[in-house]
């Protein structure tokens, strides 16, 4: 089930109370509808013995007893940010897709606890920088960083919210990742640790164009979903969402409004005589330094 046929479901649900099964060979009773108060819910009905499950004032969480089974309720309290909601219940949905009814219930629990901690009712929204920023970052870690190293590597080699380090490194290689507007001439390295080093590096940069809402291009919520998409352990969706919430990204609509066109990759190797600026140059007394680095200076270090 995609997100599409989630929002079909609970678009088909008109009455307080009322729930329609996901699908009839699901292996668990899923039910997406609305709960007493209207809201949309998802539902598993079965036999299991409850534990602790607390959710938020984005996602209220309720387990209820019947004469016939016990049911764990999902429901959304939040009229904005309803597009997390339908990937939340794609991923409850399709990930039991194969669960025995013995374990569908923990395996529910486990799921929520991984997403928990992307509903949080945030007002505080990165800028658009900030945005360009994580979207090279999260490309560079679906397209390079997991496809070499695997996912568990991948990730904890991903040090990029943390503002002191190399946005990634493994072993002997260290990555920067720099995300730009196609017009900019420049690069801009905002710390010298960014591209300093004992050992040769690569700087990554990406240029992407900035389109209209509608353009069917990248958005980060969006290259967020396609990398959750690629994590199949829960260690590591545990470390992924660590990552995105001290990037200080949590889920919000307004994002799709940042709709970029991918134009180019290009891969610089940070040598010896690559311009820049190391820690062993500076003036006694001077602690930060933010430069820029013209992109035309740099084509002879271009892989």
């Amino acid at each position: 089930m995609n997100e599409n046929e989630v929002r079909e479901k609970l678009s088909s649900v008109h009455n307080n109370s009322e729930y329609v099964r996901v699908y009839d060979t699901h292996p668990l009773e899923l039910y997406l509808g609305k709960n007493e108060k209207g809201n949309p819910t998802l539902r598993y009905n079965g036999f299991f013995q409850p534990v602790k499950v607390i959710g938020n004032g984005m996602l209220e969480v309720k387990q209820v007893r019947t004469t016939n089974y016990n049911s764990l309720l999902f429901c959304f309290n939040s009229s904005d940010n309803l597009t997390l909601f339908y990937s939340f219940c794609e991923d409850i949905i399709n990930q039991t897709a194969n669960t025995t009814e013995s374990d569908g219930y923990i395996e529910i629990v486990n799921r929520y606890n991984q997403w928990k901690k992307m509903f949080t009712n945030s007002s505080k929204l990165l800028s658009e920088n900030e945005i360009m920023g994580l979207i090279g970052e999260l490309l560079f870690l679906k397209e390079y960083a997991i496809d070499k190293y695997g996912t568990t590597m991948g990730l904890n080699g991903w040090s990029g919210p943390e503002p002191t380090h190399k946005d990634f490194s493994f072993m002997d290689s260290w990555f920067e990742i720099k995300t730009l507007n196609t017009f900019k001439k420049t690069i801009s390295i905002s710390s010298i640790e960014q591209l300093d080093g004992d050992t040769e590096g690569r700087l990554v940069v990406y240029s992407l164009e900035k389109m209209s809402p509608s353009f069917k291009g990248i958005s980060l919520n969006e290259t967020v979903k396609q990398v959750m998409d690629m994590l199949q352990l829960e260690s590591d969706r545990d470390i992924f969402f660590e990552k995105l919430k001290q990037a200080g990204y949590s889920f919000n609509e307004v994002y799709d409004n940042y709709m970029y066109n991918y134009v180019s990759k290009d891969i610089y190797q940070v040598k010896s005589d690559f311009p820049r600026i190391k820690a062993e140059m500076l003036p006694n007394g001077v602690a930060k330094v933010q430069y820029e680095v013209l992109i035309s200076s740099i084509q002879k270090f271009k892989e």
